[in-house]
């Protein structure tokens, strides 16, 4: 369901910067019930792709949330050449960190595809595991993805003082995204000082979004970037439906409309900013 706006006519295309299309995905999801009910990729693997596709989704970031799926990851690549991935430990999943593990990413790493460190960051709203193993998982991946040159993609829900902090400790060297942004304008400002991007999702075309509309109109042209974070957070149009890569779409057009500007001009700056962050090709 997307409306009747040709695509294919705006020639930069568009980037989802962040999207989780593995067969199975639970990470955010509120309880087991959900994972195991509309929120995968389980059926319609295949079809996503080509719908993103067919509407000029020009390439798609993959990031991992545990290692587990880092194979189906990798193979999603393989298989796909607009798919590039991160590898990382989602906060969720921060209790897992060991040196094994580490070990585990950093093997990862070495992948062609892979573009970036993550998703990994601090979740202190569902507390999935203890705010010291986040911070401790995050803290080393910080490391990791200054140590390979690679940027972080960084998920912060109700931690957005302690990610500072670790940004003053850790950030010299480091860049990358605040991925599916959740503050206000003052947040993100708070935000500046890093080498860092700011992503928006779905969640800013919620009616009820006042104080992330407000920071996507006042984001860096220079550091914007757009994603859908499916299988959730879809946006508004077609909220309630399992989210996937075509739809980031409608996540341009309500900043085209909240930044007065031509959707085909933000989806270029998207382009361009993602292709920056994560050293992305150009395609024709």
């Amino acid at each position: 369901m997307l409306p009747t706006i040709d695509y294919k006519q705006i020639k930069s295309g568009i980037i989802d910067s962040h999207a989780h299309l593995l067969l199975e995905y639970c990470a955010d999801g509120p309880d087991e019930l959900d994972c195991k009910s509309l929120e995968r990729f389980k059926e319609d693997q295949r079809q996503v792709i080509q719908r993103s596709v067919d509407v000029n989704v020009k390439q798609i970031v993959n990031p991992g949330v545990d290692l587990q799926s880092i194979p189906e990851l990798m193979d999603l690549a393989d298989q796909h050449e607009q798919i590039y991935i991160a590898v990382g430990l989602h906060p969720h999943n921060a209790k897992d960190w060991t040196q094994e593990a580490e070990r585990s990413l950093r093997k990862a790493a070495e992948h062609p595809k892979v573009v970036g460190i993550g998703e990994c960051g601090l979740d202190f709203y569902y507390n999935n595991s203890s705010p010291e193993s986040q911070v401790n998982a995050l803290r080393a991946q910080m490391r990791i993805a200054k140590e390979l040159n690679k940027p972080l993609i960084i998920h912060c829900r109700d931690a957005f003082d302690q990610l500072k902090g670790l940004l003053g400790e850790e950030g010299n060297g480091l860049k990358g995204v605040l991925h599916c942004f959740t503050g206000d304008p003052q947040i993100l400002s708070s935000f500046e000082e890093f080498d860092l991007y700011v992503s928006f999702s779905g969640i800013v075309t919620f009616p009820n979004a006042k104080n992330v509309q407000a920071a996507a109109k006042v984001a860096r042209r220079e550091r914007l970037l757009v994603e859908t974070d499916c299988p959730y957070l879809a946006p508004q149009k077609v909220r309630g439906k399992k989210n996937e890569p075509a739809y980031v779409w409608m996540v341009a057009e309500k900043l085209a409309e909240l930044r007065e500007a031509s959707l085909a001009d933000i989806a270029r700056t998207c382009c361009d900013n993602a292709r920056t962050l994560f050293k992305l090709p150009e395609v024709g």
